[in-house]
């Protein structure tokens, strides 16, 4: 390398730096957009509704097959929040780090493997699944696909 070529490199990068808002870079004081997590409540009906709330990351999306219980959970969540009837739509979003699932029980494995074989994270509600075959068909999909899972004991066990 010449000192030419050292001084253009030099140059372009605090050029980049100085264009470049702070809120981009983070650093103290800012949280930079790819150190946010983004997530979404599948189920909220009383359970989930709580899930609404949570300062962990931004909330992209809610989803019940309950109208009345979507809508509810529409207003609560404000603007820029979507909703879905369907698990599967919010799976299928590409910006959606990690899922709450809050749904009824006999739900909660069909959705996390679902969750998990997207590549989503999971928090979910107790009990983890119905049977030791859907936990363990549940556990066998988180150790396959690399995701984290999370049971909400709320510190009991």
């Amino acid at each position: 390398m010449n000192r030419r070529h050292f001084l253009k490199s030099a140059v372009l990068t605090t050029g980049a730096f100085t264009i470049v808002p702070r809120h981009v870079l983070g650093g103290v004081g800012y949280t930079a957009p790819s150190d946010v997590l983004t997530r979404a409540v599948i189920g909220v009906g009383e359970m989930g509704s709580n899930h609404i709330q949570y300062n962990n990351g931004r909330l992209l999306a809610v989803c019940d097959v309950d109208r009345d219980h979507l809508q509810q959970a529409l207003e609560i969540a404000g603007p820029g929040v979507q909703g879905y009837q369907d698990f599967r739509e919010v799976c299928d979003r590409t910006d959606i780090d990690l899922v709450h699932i809050a749904t009824p029980p006999h739900w909660h494995a069909l959705i996390a493997i679902a969750a998990a074989r997207a590549g989503k994270d999971i928090w979910c509600e107790k009990p983890m699944t119905r049977t030791i075959a859907e936990g363990q068909k549940l556990v066998e999909t988180v150790q396959k696909t690399g995701v984290m899972f999370r049971i909400n004991t709320w510190f009991r066990f």
